[in-house]
């Protein structure tokens, strides 16, 4: 089995390209659409990410668990 890979620059030599694919019979093709972001924004995603989140908000997981959890009964001498 071969593989190939093309990039498409527009939508319309997509839709060819797949047209083509399907009538030659190729069973399994996928494409990906890469999204183009300005540089800008990325950049403020970037400082976003630095700058991070508080998790003391979040609490303690495990009494999160139990009270979450409180009516499920689970006898794990039988696992």
């Amino acid at each position: 089995m071969e593989h190939i890979t093309f990039e498409i620059d527009n939508s319309k030599d997509l839709k060819l390209l797949i047209t083509i694919a399907e009538k030659l019979g190729i069973r399994k093709f996928f494409y990906t659409h890469e999204l183009k972001a300005k540089p800008t924004d990325i950049n403020k995603l970037l400082k976003i990410i630095d700058k991070g989140v508080d998790i003391s908000n979040f609490g303690d997981i495990n009494e999160w668990q139990r009270n979450t959890r409180t009516d499920r009964n689970i006898n794990v001498s039988n696992l």
